[in-house]
């Protein structure tokens, strides 16, 4: 809406001091300016408390959609890690089977090896002993055979001997072969695991100082939090004791009605079936009836129409009457009010200057002043009402 707060005509039921039933004073001498001036700073106050709540609310909820995207992402950190742990559990785990299976090898291979190498020796040994003998060592054993089957069998002894000990040999070196391999194979795994480890090791770390600084900012940020609530406490309690105040200095409708009441309480409605025309020509920024304030949002029923026109616009009496009242209102500014008979009166409020004072006779379509912003308003248009002995009517039933 375009000029959201037009005036504030809550409170009702408050009379201020100094209002009887044969009518409503003007401003005490020197205390007209004193009250415009505290109804303009509450308003300012107002205005600024409201645009603080405003940025105050911005940043709390900014703050809080941060602290749960923060803690989302410590939730996924906390899961990182745990899986990291698992993971650096179990290769720790495996490297240690894989040490025992090592060192079992080790152990195999060293047993192996003294077997090897008292064969090897032996071997070596009847090499050095055939090598020193010669060839005819063998020769003269199948020689001294007794008999033919003595020499066969002398014969295949010699073969089984060297035989043996050639197959001792090659396998005594496939042997040294395979368990080099085996070590080297467990070696390589070790390796491999150790760096596995060191790479867990590394991403707990990463992860872990990863979620020690997302937990600082989280504190800190529940810090900034409570602090803007407070000050968001503090200001909506400012805003709240600026708007009783306005309220107070601004409950001039009941003071209208009676006295409106007391001056019309003898007429009869006269009025049936009449329109008068608009007092100035514009679009309706708020409507007569009941509304949520849209600053204050707080429920009120709104006395007239608020017709949205430029500063400077004319403002035309509706009908012809007499005025009785031309002056400051707190809430309504500067205000004229025209007793038009039969039970008929109009409200015309946040006029910018005033061209009538009260008991002039004013003529159907007369202008009586310039449209303004004064009273409770942010911007300019004229509030516009018509009462029927004191109550605030409809004024679209008046208007054509």
């Amino acid at each position: 809406m375009r000029f959201a707060a037009a005036c504030l005509t809550a409170a009702l039921a408050l009379l201020p001091a100094g209002v009887g039933a044969a009518g409503l004073p003007g401003p005490a001498p020197g205390s007209g300016g004193q009250s415009a001036e505290q109804m303009a700073a509450l308003w300012d106050q107002f205005r600024t408390s409201q645009l603080k709540a405003q940025q105050l609310s911005g940043q709390i909820a900014a703050e809080t959609q941060k602290r749960g995207q923060l803690q989302g992402q410590i939730a996924a950190y906390t899961t990182q890690i745990g899986q990291a742990e698992a993971r650096r559990a179990a290769a720790v785990g495996q490297l240690g089977v894989t040490d025992r299976e090592l060192a079992s090898l080790e152990a195999g291979i060293a047993v192996t090896t003294g077997k090897a190498n008292e064969m090897k020796g032996r071997v070596q040994a009847r090499t050095v002993g055939i090598y020193k003998e010669g060839p005819a060592s063998y020769l003269a054993m199948l020689v001294s055979a007794t008999s033919f089957r003595d020499f066969l069998s002398r014969l295949a002894f010699v073969g089984q001997v060297v035989g043996s000990d050639r197959a001792k040999l090659t396998s005594l070196d496939q042997l040294n072969a395979d368990l080099a391999q085996e070590k080297a194979q467990a070696a390589q795994r070790r390796a491999e695991i150790a760096a596995k480890k060191a790479a867990i090791e590394a991403e707990t770390a990463r992860i872990t100082g990863l979620r020690q600084g997302v937990s600082q900012a989280s504190q800190a940020l529940a810090g900034e939090l409570a602090n803007h609530q407070a000050l968001l406490r503090q200001v909506e309690a400012d805003r709240a004791a600026y708007l009783a105040a306005m309220a107070t200095l601004a409950g001039e409708s009941s003071s209208i009605t009676a006295l409106l009441r007391a001056r019309q309480i003898a007429q009869a409605y006269g009025w049936a079936g009449k329109r008068v025309p608009w007092p100035v020509v514009g679009p309706i920024s708020s409507p007569f009836g009941p509304r949520i304030h849209p600053i204050f949002n707080t429920p009120e029923f709104h006395t007239g129409l608020d017709i949205a026109v430029d500063y400077g616009t004319p403002i035309l009496a509706a009908e012809a009457g007499q005025v009785i009242f031309a002056g400051v209102m707190q809430g309504y500014g500067n205000v004229v009010i025209i007793d038009h008979g039969g039970a008929l009166a109009t409200l015309y409020a946040h006029m910018a200057t005033i061209s009538v004072r009260k008991g002039d006779r004013v003529a159907r379509s007369q202008q009586i002043g310039l449209v303004g912003c004064t009273g409770l308003c942010t911007g300019p248009h004229l509030h516009f009402e018509t009462r029927v002995g004191g109550t605030p009517v409809q004024p679209l039933g008046l208007l054509p």
